[in-house]
C-alpha cells in the first residue's frame, strides 16, 4: 500500500503514517484507508509502543441516517518524540 508516496508494510504502519500527517482517524477512515476493521486494536498496540494517541468522542449520522457515536483518534507526539520512539530510544 502506498500513502503519500510512502510504501507501508502493514495496516498499523499505514494508520500511523496517516496520523503523522496531523489528521485524526476514525473507524470508517481506517476501513477506507487500508481495510482495517480493528482500529481500536491497532491504536492499543501503537500506544504500547509509546505513541501518545488521544481519543475524542464524536457523533454523526450513520449510513442509514441515524444518530451514532464514534471516536476520532489523533497523534499527540512531537516529531522529536516520534523519532525517538522509532529509533528505539523510548
Amino acid at each position: 500500500m502506498i500513502l503519500n508516496g510512502i510504501k507501508c508494510k502493514s495496516q498499523s504502519q499505514t494508520i500511523l503514517e496517516y496520523m503523522k500527517t496531523g489528521k485524526p482517524i476514525t473507524q470508517e477512515d481506517s476501513y477506507n484507508l487500508c481495510g482495517s476493521q480493528r482500529l481500536g486494536a491497532i491504536i492499543f498496540n501503537l500506544r504500547k509502543k509509546g505513541y501518545d494517541i488521544q481519543s475524542l468522542p464524536a457523533s454523526g449520522l450513520n449510513r442509514f441516517g441515524n444518530k451514532t457515536k464514534f471516536v476520532r483518534y489523533f497523534l499527540s507526539n512531537t516529531t522529536e518524540e516520534i523519532n525517538r520512539i522509532e529509533n528505539g530510544k523510548s
